[in-house]
């Protein structure tokens, strides 16, 4: 199992902010969004948000001290795991790499130096990890992603990206479940259906579960858009 160790800092007059080192940023992920789930259900905790290798947690002080406050976060975090049973079957998400579904896609090839199934290749050759969802709704974090992939976020970020859009980031790559603002740049899309408001899980994603990315070309898209799954 991978270690890590964490710090905390006071996060304004009623807040925790945990950040978390060493390990990798799977077992970091994972172990702060199962941290974030235990605090939840605790008296006196008005919030716990976990990010990609932080937790921050909001309390009530009425009902607890900073002292304790901080001791149930301490707490939360060692107890935490980072594991996920092992049988979980990978989501695959269908993509469709370049053109108008992924707009940055060329430009990044030719700055990374890859051929575009080269890209492809790399992008759809591994199993990721659902590293925490945040950001704006639904919105999964993945990673790690291929070290040939990674590349700095936009200069200027869009005002709109549809839903869908699969984007690469620093060390991981991203899916917008819903059309938002965003400054990652788009490599392709998926018609996959990604949000459902009458389910009872609305989104797709949860954080740790297993994500693999299938390429497609755009006839296929479309067929799975007039027929989404």
């Amino acid at each position: 199992m991978n270690v890590f160790s964490f710090s905390l800092t006071p996060f304004g007059e009623n807040g925790w902010l945990a950040t978390l080192s060493g390990g990798d940023m799977v077992a970091r992920a994972l172990a702060a969004n199962a941290a974030a789930d235990v605090l939840r259900n605790s008296s006196g905790v008005t919030d716990a948000v976990a990010g990609v290798e932080s937790l921050i947690l909001r309390f009530r002080p009425e009902e607890m001290t900073t002292g304790d406050a901080k001791k149930k976060l301490e707490d939360a975090l060692r107890q935490s795991t980072s594991k996920t049973p092992a049988s979980a079957p990978a989501i695959d998400i269908p993509v469709c790499y370049g053109g108008e579904y992924g707009p940055d896609f060329e430009r990044l090839c030719e700055k990374l130096s890859l051929a575009p199934d080269q890209f492809i290749a790399l992008h759809s050759s591994q199993v990721y990890r659902v590293l925490t969802v945040g950001f704006a709704p639904g919105f999964a974090y993945l990673g790690p992603l291929p070290p040939a992939l990674q590349t700095g976020r936009l200069s200027t970020p869009r005002a709109h990206v549809p839903s869908g859009s699969v984007g690469v980031a620093g060390a991981m790559t991203g899916v917008y479940a819903l059309a938002s603002p965003g400054g990652w740049p788009l490599i392709g899309r998926t018609p996959k259906k990604l949000f459902d408001p009458h389910g009872a899980a609305p989104f797709i994603f949860t954080s740790g579960a297993a994500v693999r990315f299938v390429p497609i070309d755009e006839d296929a898209f479309k067929a799975l858009e007039a027929n989404p799954v």
